[in-house]
């Protein structure tokens, strides 16, 4: 059975790579940081192969550093990166999130006077 993950990812500085593979497969990497608040960001390395990945690729791309998405990802492995670790993993399904939906609902809800 493999692992599962799912959350608000952001995409990174790094722009967007794709590729036919020999296979004649389409696949979308991507560079993500989970923000998990200050000095708490994860990177990760992600691919979508296959036909739903060019649609959705074709529809939202490209992507500009900052945009938020709601990710699911099989079997995230820790890998060496260029400067740190950083994840590694497959997309199973992918949603391009309203530019200000990662900002509102990170802010703490009003208080009631």
């Amino acid at each position: 059975m493999p692992t599962l993950t799912s959350g608000r990812f952001f995409v990174g500085r790094q722009a967007a790579t794709t590729q036919v593979e020999q296979d004649g497969t389409f696949s979308l990497t991507l560079r993500v940081v989970d923000n998990q608040g200050l000095h708490a960001n994860e990177p990760y390395l992600v691919r979508w192969r296959g036909p739903e990945a060019q649609a959705w690729w074709t529809a939202n791309g490209p992507l500009r550093a900052g945009a938020a998405l709601q990710l699911e990802l099989l079997n995230p492995r820790a890998q060496l990166g260029p400067r740190v670790p950083e994840i590694h993993a497959q997309v199973s399904a992918c949603r391009l999130l309203p530019p200000r939906a990662a900002a509102a609902q990170q802010q703490p809800a009003a208080q009631a006077s």
